[in-house]
């Protein structure tokens, strides 16, 4: 039997004021886990890049971060249509897009339905 992966799930509105509660989840959660501040900063960005993107008013959103083998992995959803085509669509017309911002911090991004997968490989500090 696989170990139980450590998991958060986060859901806040879409309103202004709420990426800080996420921002502090995902610090405790750095924390717990030992990781680099590196490595929650680019996640921060990662999910800033997203929480960005999302119109205000719309659904809430939930944040779900689970550690497995070295590996942080982020999903957020549900997401509209319009920003799961943004993110998915690799410009390389020079322009900061959402894909770009989120290729610059994880080392892996994937569409599922509607939400979107980030991983990362983590270190942790000592």
């Amino acid at each position: 039997m696989a170990p139980k992966a450590d998991e958060i799930t986060l859901t806040v509105p879409r309103a202004p004021g709420f990426d800080g509660v996420a921002h502090l989840v995902l610090g405790g959660l750095a924390a717990r886990l030992n990781l680099t501040v590196e490595n929650l900063e680019d996640l921060q960005l990662a999910l800033d890049a997203v929480f960005d993107r999302i119109a205000p008013g719309s659904e809430d959103v939930t944040v779900k971060v689970s550690l497995r083998d070295g590996e942080l992995e982020t999903r957020i959803g549900p997401l509209l249509p319009a920003l799961l085509d943004e993110i998915e669509c690799e410009a390389n017309d020079g322009e900061l897009r959402v894909r770009r911002v989120l290729d610059s911090t994880v080392d892996d991004v994937h569409v599922d339905g509607q939400w979107v997968r980030l991983t990362k490989r983590v270190a942790t500090v000592g």
